[in-house]
């Protein structure tokens, strides 16, 4: 055959090919979120104290898993991480979070077996919501179905990722947002019948401040688990 018309015969076939979709390792699981104060920070450490006594093997409290009041979570590539981080901060300029008053309210888990990951009720206030509504608008436009356990930070346990945690990540928007919004500090993961007793007891509500918004990558129980901004 000519070489020019083996030239123009797979020019003719890179035009007809369909477009490959992107593959899962090219997402990123993110979380952007509010990094609360000293008086939250404080209750939390003793919350996840308490709980790894129930079950030593739950994580602590450290710099892979930092608590945190999540705005969005969500799926982005990682060619666009960029632009997600440039569209945090134009929120970021908007929004002195370190002016905020929170007030916690009481405990809740999501179940995971035999056991549950735990955390401490934020009330949701209109300034949280408006807050959220500018974090989503900004940045939810980067949004990707598809991710998986490559999205997230390795679990150095070897736990393996539970399958709501991919589940709750792509489906954020349009579940938990808005008048579903539960904005919470999670502090770690303990048997789920010690924990349906804790959250028989009162609790008595606090107010805290926050020290600004940040993000991240999650890990596994869709923890804090690698800061994406250079913001101190």
């Amino acid at each position: 055959m000519a070489p020019v018309r083996l030239r123009s015969l797979l020019i003719a076939a890179l035009a007809v090919s369909p477009t490959p979709a992107p593959l899962q390792d090219d997402l990123i699981a993110i979380d952007v979120l509010i990094q609360p104060g000293p008086k939250m920070l404080a209750a939390a450490e003793q919350w996840n104290a308490k709980m790894r006594a129930q079950l030593p093997a739950g994580f602590a409290l450290d710099a892979e898993h930092v608590p945190h009041i999540t705005l969005l979570q969500c799926f982005v590539a990682r060619a666009d991480l960029a632009k997600v981080l440039a569209a945090v901060d134009s929120v970021r300029s908007k929004f002195d979070v370190t002016r905020m008053t929170m007030t916690a309210t009481g405990l809740f888990h999501i179940r995971s077996g035999n056991d549950g990951l735990a955390g401490i009720v934020v009330e949701p206030s209109a300034q949280l919501l408006a807050l959220q509504r500018e974090i989503i608008e900004a940045v939810n436009v980067y949004a990707r179905p598809g991710g998986r356990g490559s999205a997230f930070v390795r679990d150095k346990s070897g736990t393996p990722y539970a399958p709501w945690l991919f589940e709750y990540v792509e489906t954020f928007v349009s579940r938990q947002t808005g008048e579903r919004y539960n904005p919470h500090v999670t502090t770690g993961v303990a048997p789920l019948a010690w924990l349906e007793e804790m959250e028989k007891n009162p609790f008595d509500p606090f107010t805290f401040d926050a020290k600004g918004i940040a993000t991240y990558q999650l890990g596994n129980f869709g923890t804090a688990s690698k800061r994406l901004d250079r913001r101190s």
